[in-house]
């Protein structure tokens, strides 16, 4: 188990203030989508069984997790690729039976949070909330400078609306899109 008790009520109060937004409002009558973004680096065990605990967590929370379409986004350092997979995929470890042949691949390559975000915007932008999964501590992270290389690139992809879908899920604890945006000022 990759989430504690206390992280799954904080993820759930997090998504429900991240799909409630006045600024997230749903365009043109379509049905709510969230994303889950894992990297290709990094402890697999932990993120792969992190994106379990989330989702168990969400469809438990609320019935609009249960019938939800979701997307798993592949993040590797060369390629970031995207698949549509039913939570209950998700649930079940299917998700996560592709990305192992594009693991071997990134294995010392440090991946950039801004190509992430241009990604996002270009092929996510339906998706309401996006939860990126990184295995490091906070802190760790904020030391690494949220491994954004180009920080003036990472602004431009976070605006205009990607700030208020993205929740980054770190080992201790939760970064809205907002508040890493606030720090990047």
């Amino acid at each position: 188990m990759a989430l504690t008790q206390f992280q799954k009520l904080e993820l759930n109060k997090r998504v429900d203030k991240i799909f409630h937004a006045p600024t997230n409002a749903p365009a043109g009558g379509h049905q709510p989508e969230i994303a889950f973004v894992t990297p290709m680096s990094g402890d697999r065990a932990f993120l792969h069984s992190s994106v379990k605990d989330a989702a168990a967590s969400l469809k438990a929370h609320d019935r609009m997790f249960q019938n939800m379409r979701s997307n798993m986004v592949y993040w590797g350092a060369d390629k970031i690729t995207s698949k549509v997979t039913p939570m209950s995929f998700i649930l079940m470890g299917r998700a996560f039976e592709d990305a192992v042949d594009q693991a071997a691949s990134d294995v010392d390559k440090f991946p950039h949070f801004e190509a992430l975000c241009a990604y996002l915007k270009l092929y996510h932008a339906r998706c309401r909330c996006i939860l990126v999964f990184v295995d490091s501590t906070c802190a760790k992270l904020e030391a690494r400078g949220y491994d954004i290389a180009d920080t003036a690139a990472a602004k431009q992809h976070l605006n205009p609306f990607l700030k208020y879908r993205l929740l980054i899920v770190a080992r201790d604890k939760m970064i809205t899109g907002s508040e890493l945006m606030m720090r990047l000022l």
